[in-house]
């Protein structure tokens, strides 16, 4: 086999090796004699699916949300051992080998890959040439956040050729590029559809780069540098450069119900259809419920006490307790705590009958878990945790719905504004008057208190659970390796993920630190 055909399928081929990409296209499409006559319109289409990776809880988002303190995965007996992946990762204890490490670097360079063989078309329109170009952007800016490095072909290098690599501050500076040329061509936002890739979404995306670029630009990604209003006032400048299309939804709860896509309030989505795409916007329902709530659940994934501590406990955003929530699944969704319901909320749910039959009450144990993270307790196995349930299910099809997966909205962009502020960054806006914007939507009923750093901190952390950016904010707050109550790995280097082993079959790139 050459030595590119072998490089290009342990990097590249997950797309079409594990099946993280849906497309209907020929294989000989990935020759690149034949691509450049290809249908623009089924590769850009292959592009954009690789957005529906954010939405599984494996790869990208556990190592988003799983490794911070957010949520862990406890070993239930047999359940969710998968060979200790999910422990390893809220440890901090992976390597080069680990399941979600591996998936995640297959999950977006795959989805690069995609984007390369759109904008190798002859004559892509220009509109589709940016879209492509802000994927390609997308895609990147969460490898480097991840890895700290990605491998990159130049246009027109021979295919024999191992792939070259782009350091952090190098990848940076090409994403920033390709956002803005694909900039002015992008369409303004589809107040419908938000799963286009629109200017309002570009915009998005170029804040986040801003206020993150001191992280990328060191090598280790560590420590934030405190010279940095120029990024910070670049981070405003795009924010207010989002269209007045865009604006906070009325009830937080309209962002993630079946009917989002036409909610104000999200600027970039993946799309689902109901009935016609298997929507792995399904796993925020069934990842958490136990398996006699309705919808009958996979009994995993659990919020942890010192992250639910963050909130008030009338909170709506961990509480929507609204009446038709109430007589299709039986309890409040949000943070489930407590006893549950059947439907209707009347009857009190039990665990299964191997296990005793005890009332399902989800609590965290005042004990605490386990320090293995293993639970065998009868009593605790199958009730243990507060479970996460943000995305409302659509009861028309529990497995095929219609529910949008929000990728960017706009209360993260007054958050990443805000926060810009704080950081030395010049605005006519107060960092008051934005906390008075996020507090006056319908049932927020706690104080939004943006007026320090670590206040912006936790409001990100409330506001924005379950969302995909913990670990992104832990690492530019310094807190993602500190200690904490079921994490005591504080080994700095871990704020980059290793390099998985197989693409170090590539000379030009290299294990991260510390691996």
């Amino acid at each position: 086999m050459k030595k590119n055909n072998f490089i290009k399928y342990s990097i590249f081929a997950g797309a079409l090796v594990l099946g993280v990409s849906c497309t209907n296209l020929d294989e000989k499409i990935l020759d690149a004699t034949d691509i450049s006559k290809a249908d623009p319109d089924a590769v850009l289409t292959s592009a954009y699916n690789g957005l529906r990776q954010f939405e599984g809880q494996d790869g990208i988002f556990a190592v988003q949300e799983v490794t911070t303190d957010f949520v862990i995965v406890p070993t239930r007996a047999g359940d969710w051992g998968d060979g200790g992946a999910w422990l390893e990762d809220h440890f901090h204890t992976w390597n080069a080998n680990s399941r979600e490490v591996n998936t995640a670097w297959k999950q977006m360079l795959s989805s690069v890959y995609n984007c390369d063989l759109a904008l190798a078309i002859q004559g892509i329109p220009a509109t589709k040439k940016a879209e492509a170009q802000f994927l390609k952007a997308y895609y990147y800016y969460n490898a480097i956040d991840m890895f700290g490095q990605v491998p990159y072909r130049e246009a027109g290098s021979s295919p024999d050729d191992f792939p070259k690599v782009w350091t952090s501050p190098e990848a940076t500076a090409q994403i920033i590029a390709l956002l803005e040329e694909a900039l002015p061509n992008l369409s303004d936002k589809n107040t419908s559809d938000p799963s286009i890739a629109s200017k309002d979404a570009a915009n998005f995306l170029l804040a986040k780069i801003y206020l993150n670029k001191a992280v990328f630009d060191s090598a280790t990604h560590t420590g934030f540098d405190a010279n940095n209003v120029a990024n910070m006032n670049k981070v405003i400048q795009y924010v207010d450069a989002i269209s007045s299309s865009t604006t906070l939804a009325d009830d937080y709860w309209d962002n993630f119900k079946p009917s989002n896509n036409t909610c104000p309030e999200l600027i970039f989505s993946a799309k689902n259809i109901n009935g016609v795409d298997m929507g792995a916007v399904r796993t925020r329902w069934y990842m958490g419920n136990h398996y006699n709530q309705i919808p009958s659940g996979w009994n995993g994934f659990s919020v942890l006490q010192e992250y639910y501590d963050k909130f008030d406990a009338s909170d709506r955003r961990i509480l929507n307790d609204d009446p038709s929530i109430i007589a299709s699944f039986g309890s409040p969704l949000g943070m489930r705590k407590g006893l549950q319901y059947d439907k209707g909320g009347v009857t009190p749910l039990t665990t299964r009958g191997q296990n005793g039959s005890l009332p399902l009450d989800f609590q965290s144990d005042p004990a605490g878990l386990p320090s293995d993270g293993k639970i065998i307790s009868d009593e605790w196995l199958e009730k243990w945790g507060i479970r996460p349930q943000k995305y409302i299910p659509d009861v028309s099809n529990m497995d095929k719905p219609e529910n949008d997966y929000v990728l960017f909205r706009y209360a993260d962009a007054l958050l990443m504004k805000a926060e810009a502020i704080a950081r030395g960054g010049s605005s006519s806006t107060t960092v008051a008057s934005i906390a008075t914007q996020l507090q006056e939507r319908q049932g927020v009923t706690t104080i939004i208190n943006l007026s320090t750093l670590a206040n912006i901190d936790k409001a990100r952390a409330t506001e924005l659970w379950e969302e995909g950016w913990r670990r992104n904010d832990m690492i530019r707050f310094g807190t993602y390796t500190t200690s904490r109550a079921t994490m005591t790995n504080t080994d700095a280097y871990r704020v980059l993920l290793p390099i998985p082993t197989t693409a170090l079959l590539n000379p030009n790139i290299h294990q991260n630190p510390g691996y």
